[in-house]
């Protein structure tokens, strides 16, 4: 849901309490009886403590649970419980502080109730799911009140009452002279399925004007039951989905759970959300009508957090970007171009670091516009800077631009860009002035360095009007730029400062809009380079590799290489179209070939359906078709299994190694501990390396490992397996084999 000021403002006031929210219920044992109940939000390290009856094993009747997270107090609810799961009137306490009161239906608090927070703040009114969901009024602790229609937690639609009594009414989280919202009066027929007809605009219509129609059975008032589908008009299906609340008039109040798909018109798949409690969470998928993945965006509980990416139609990189907490971790995120060129992007952000930008100083003053902008006012001729520090890798090609205006004023004092600050011995500056001229100069260590004298220019907008100011270093030349128009080449010179940001001098009032720095790389490079985007999050994996199952049981083979001194392994695949993330442990190793089993442990696992291929130890010849399945440079290609496919180029591997394979099948760091199957399925090898193609002078020579040293691996694992030997897929087309298979082909991530 978009935000306006609004929202924004209310939300910087309402403290709502965050839960420990995962994508699973787990049933815990609560005494020492092994007495059990029911955690609708369990993550990894809870412990809880009931004090009360148990019938059957599991906590019944009125009772006190006490929940720990890593043995650290985290909530209590008192009130009742049936056959392990919370029904009937309830107290929840957090933590946080927070007190909630209402009615808990199958484990959930929903209906009315009441919140009281930490600070003071009150709320009475609908909850869905422990969230303020529906009507209600939030009274806040210092005397303003918000009355009307909150979605997931977020005021939507109602009247807002400041602490001096203004008034501001917003409808659909926009802000509204009054609300005009009306109901249709539509009221479905509960327990059988009902055909709904909706306009262009999503709104409820009779079917003649109808641009969209769904299918839903109500099993109570707003609340569907099963799979939701919408259809576009002539019977192509649109979307379809899960939800808790489904609202007769406005989606907007809709209350999500679960997996939402949304297909074009032409029934290809455009995305895929996940909803946790009303809320996006996971990760966000966006396709192109090729098939291919446009962009994967992740969320925890609605905010944007960890890798943002986005990729070009071709299937090559387009940004990546890591986000913590909806904020871009450092202000960086990486773009390319489809020819691999790319650069890591710093776009300065002056609400995040007003302490930098916004300072009042003897006879100047700065502050932050509604536009986001630095509005810089000086009252008197002499010159002031506000800069703040950027990284910046001087080695590589880069460019700094700046966005300019001198908005209010009088004079042909000079104004611009300030870059290389670190003290007033060593700066540089690229300055214009309002009757069309510019100035480059600098000083290092103290000595004046004229790059150029004030020069006239067509480049410069005058008067009161925007300029781009941008510098570019390539190679050992620096390029100025006003506009767009090149004005300067100069030989480039040593930066001794890393402080970016805008001079001034003269009488008026003057606008800083932007500030970018880039820094030109090749993806190959940044592949290299330990100041990626994703490496900067001490929390993130280590790395990636591929793996294949081999046992129904969650047995997994890998390169030895892939979990080398993991100190925790996840495996990640999906089945029937559902992901699947678990730990996992080492079994067995092979150092010496290269080559590992891994098992899942994790006890929500359940055994696999029966592997669909043949596990064949019989060598290959020359020349047979091979493919191979996995997951290259995932954190820049990303997770979607990567197929490819090539022959058999050699029986031996580099010097004539017999354990390997030489394959003209293209792989990629990521790729290792893939399988590589013939033509018919068979799993014949394990893809393990390339040739260093820069020692080696080579092109596209890589290495599988052979399946028979595999399988002398799997002899001497602690429990004994059947080999898969499944033809199923002989007689399928390509196509056909590859999607099959790859619901058995996970990612392995490390850490």
């Amino acid at each position: 849901m978009k935000r306006n000021i609004f929202t924004l403002l209310l939300l910087s006031t309402l403290a709502f309490t965050t839960y420990g929210q995962t994508l699973k219920d787990e049933w815990l044992v609560c005494n020492m009886q092994g007495c059990k109940l029911l955690d609708p939000y369990f993550s990894e390290g809870v412990t809880a403590s009931w004090e009360g009856a148990c019938l059957g094993g599991k906590a019944h009747g009125y009772g006190k649970l006490t929940k720990y997270k890593e043995g650290e107090y985290e909530s209590t609810y008192e009130g009742e419980y049936n056959n392990g799961i919370r029904q009937g009137k309830g107290r929840f306490s957090h933590k946080a502080g927070t007190v909630s009161e209402g009615l808990f239906v199958a484990g959930q608090m929903v209906g009315r109730g009441t919140r009281i927070e930490e600070n003071g703040d009150k709320y009475k009114g609908e909850f869905i799911n422990y969230r303020l969901h529906g009507y209600g009024i939030y009274e806040f602790a210092k005397g303003a009140k918000f009355e009307g229609f909150f979605v997931a937690d977020d005021p939507y639609t109602g009247k807002f009452t400041d602490d001096d009594g203004k008034v501001i009414y917003i409808q659909q989280n926009k802000i509204v002279d009054k609300i005009t919202e009306k109901s249709s009066g539509y009221k479905p027929e509960i327990g059988v399925r009902v055909t709904e007809y909706f306009d262009i605009n999503w709104k409820r219509c009779k079917q003649k004007d109808a641009a969209y129609y769904r299918l839903v059975t109500y099993e109570s008032s707003n609340k569907p039951k099963g799979v939701v589908r919408d259809f576009y008009i002539d019977g192509q299906l649109q979307s379809e989905y899960t939800a808790v609340y489904l609202d007769y008039d406005d989606g907007g109040k809709n209350f999500f759970e679960g997996e939402l798909t949304w297909y074009d018109n032409n029934g290809k798949l455009e995305y895929k959300w996940y909803y946790f409690n009303g809320k996006i969470n996971g990760t966000h998928t966006h396709y192109y009508d090729n098939g291919q993945i446009a962009k994967e965006v992740n969320y925890r509980h609605g905010v944007i957090h960890g890798l943002h990416r986005q990729w070009y139609k071709t299937g090559k990189p387009k940004i990546s970007a890591l986000y913590e907490n909806g904020d871009l971790v450092d202000n960086k995120y990486t773009e390319f171009d489809e020819n691999g060129m790319g650069a890591l992007i710093y776009n300065e952000n002056f609400s995040e670091n007003a302490n930098r930008w916004v300072v009042d100083l003897e006879g100047n003053a700065s502050e932050l516009t509604n536009e986001g902008y630095v509005a810089l006012f000086m009252n008197g001729d002499n010159g002031t800077t506000r800069y703040n520090y950027v990284t910046l890798n001087q080695n590589s090609n880069y460019s700094i631009e700046s966005i300019v205006q001198k908005k209010a004023g009088e004079g042909i004092e000079g104004y611009g860009l300030l870059f290389g600050f670190k003290d007033w011995n060593n700066y540089f500056q690229f300055l214009i002035s309002e009757d069309g001229s510019y100035y480059i100069s600098g000083v290092f260590e103290g000595v004046n360095i004229e790059l150029c004298d004030w020069t006239s220019s067509e480049a410069v907008n005058t008067g009161n009007e925007r300029n781009l100011l941008k510098l570019m270093k390539i190679e050992d030349e620096f390029i100025f730029s006003i506009n767009g128009k090149v004005v300067e080449r100069k030989r480039a010179k040593d930066l001794r400062g890393n402080n970016i940001g805008i001079i001034v001098a003269g009488k008026g009032e003057y606008i800083l809009e932007n500030i970018i720095v880039k820094e030109f790389v090749t993806l190959e490079s940044l592949e290299k380079s330990e100041t990626t985007q994703a490496a900067k999050n001490p929390n993130d994996w280590r790395g990636n590799g591929s793996g294949f199952f081999i046992s129904e049981l969650g047995y997994i083979a890998t390169n030895y290489h892939v979990i080398k001194e993991a100190s925790e392994i996840q495996v990640e695949y999906f089945q029937k179209g559902i992901k699947n993330t678990f730990k996992a442990k080492v079994i067995v190793a092979d150092k010496q070939n290269d080559l590992a089993i891994i098992q899942i442990t994790d006890s929500n696992f359940k055994n696999l359906p029966r592997i669909p291929y043949v596990f064949s130890s019989t060598i290959k010849d020359v020349g047979s078709d091979v493919f191979a399945l996995g997951y290259p440079m995932a954190e820049i290609m990303g997770t979607e299994i990567k197929f490819t496919d090539g022959k058999i180029s050699s029986k031996t591997g580099l010097q004539g190694d017999i354990t390997v394979y030489q394959i003209s099948v293209p792989i990629q760091p990521g790729n290792s501990g893939g399988p590589l199957f013939d033509s018919k399925g068979n799993l014949v090898g394990i893809t393990s390396s390339a040739l260093n193609k820069e020692y080696y002078n080579s092109e596209n020579v890589n290495y599988a490992i052979k399946s028979t040293y595999l399988k002398n691996l799997i002899d001497v694992m602690p429990e004994s397996i059947v080999l898969p030997n499944n033809t199923e897929i002989y007689n399928k087309t390509l196509t056909e084999k590859v999607k099959i298979l790859s619901d058995f082909t996970p990612i392995i991530r490390v850490k």
